[in-house]
């Protein structure tokens, strides 16, 4: 229970935090377009003009899928096999009770992490999906493709750091750490957890935008 205590009060930490940052983004944002408000349109704006802001039916089956869609069980059963291979972590052990607890692991923690970004998305009315670039070219798709990694859009279609991302790896990988990995596992790797996941992230995106989308 000690470490499942732990757990919540860090997920409800990060949260505040989070709805805390993302409060002072948007008066910054607010103040930004109030100022901009006599000026041409600038470039940014001319991109966003043909974004649509999805609606709730399609924001709510995107969390779906990306939670326990079948190319996010596939993933998992991958994630797990490697983990596996790898003897991770060894206290797991092998078989197939192994692999059942790695696979678990893996869907659990990726499930904390979509019920984040989606509870946050909800909340402060951002869009953190992933949609191919409508730009031509490789280096301005390669560009698009990486910047929606760690970026969110607003109704408007406008770019902010994406709070609920950052919430949703960090808050899933250190509530896995500290309450069903062994007990030699802390929230440190909770956090090496969550930056690894973040970079393989960039990887995911350039796959979809170059290769193949789901």
């Amino acid at each position: 229970m000690t470490g499942l205590s732990r757990a919540v009060g860090v997920l409800v930490l990060t949260v505040m935090a989070a709805l805390t940052v993302s409060s002072q983004e948007t008066t910054t944002s607010q103040t930004t377009q109030q100022q901009t408000t006599q000026q041409p349109q600038t470039t940014n704006q001319a991109k966003s003009s043909d974004y649509v802001f999805p609606t709730h039916k399609q924001r709510f089956k995107r969390y779906v899928s990306s939670t326990i869609g079948p190319t996010r069980l596939g993933w998992t059963a991958a994630s797990a096999g490697i983990n596996q291979w790898r003897d991770h972590p060894e206290e797991w052990g092998q078989g197939a009770k192994g692999y059942g607890r790695r696979y678990a692991s893996s869907l659990g923690q990726n499930a904390i992490q979509q019920t984040v970004i989606y509870g946050l998305d909800e909340a402060i009315g951002l869009d953190t999906g992933f949609q191919r670039s409508k730009r031509d070219g490789f280096f301005p798709r390669f560009k698009d493709a990486l910047i929606q990694n760690v970026t969110s859009r607003t109704r408007s279609g406008d770019r902010v750091i994406s709070v609920p991302k950052f919430a949703g790896v960090y808050t899933g990988a250190i509530v896995a750490k500290t309450t069903w990995y062994p007990d030699r596992y802390s929230y440190k790797d909770g956090l090496r957890s969550g930056t690894k996941t973040l970079l393989t992230g960039f990887g995911i995106n350039l796959v979809r935008e170059f290769v193949i989308n789901w």
